[in-house]
């Protein structure tokens, strides 16, 4: 996997607990992993949609945050999904993040999660609000550790 991963700052959150992995690649892009298992699944073995709504609201807020002022911090304000097919237990799903709108106040994010076989099975709309960081909540994570591939 290329491009930058955040690390030390999700210890002990959600991103932590589901297994993703967010990055920007090599292009710019913002992508993301996470595994089907026991912590993304639904009792009959199939990714959670709750899971995949997870992915995609870690991901835009990931994005926004990477591209926000440095005195701003994103918080979301909005998601809706719709789910086309199921991810299935013991793989790997990846979402794609593509930037709608970016603006000074708002940052609109379509994310997109695929199977290992590039089947789409979840579009997601988020949206952020862009809001000035108030009490130095950036700060933390400015001066967190990023591992590089």
């Amino acid at each position: 996997m290329n491009g930058e991963k955040m690390s030390l700052h999700l210890q002990h959150t959600m991103v932590e607990t589901l297994g993703i992995k967010m990055f920007r690649d090599e292009t710019g892009v913002f992508r993301a992993t996470m595994p089907v298992d026991s912590r993304t699944c639904q009792l009959f073995g199939l990714l959670n949609g709750g899971a995949s709504v997870a992915l995609a609201e870690n991901l835009a807020g990931y994005a926004s945050l990477k591209l926000c002022d440095k005195d701003s911090i994103p918080v979301g304000s909005c998601v809706s999904a719709n789910h086309v097919a199921p991810g299935f237990f013991n793989s790997e799903v990846h979402a794609v993040a593509t930037p709608i709108k970016i603006g000074k106040t708002i940052h609109i994010w379509n994310v997109d999660v695929f199977n290992e076989k590039e089947q789409l099975l979840s579009t997601i709309r988020m949206t952020n609000l862009i809001i000035k960081d108030t009490h130095n909540l950036r700060e933390a994570l400015i001066n967190a550790t990023v591992d590089k591939d």
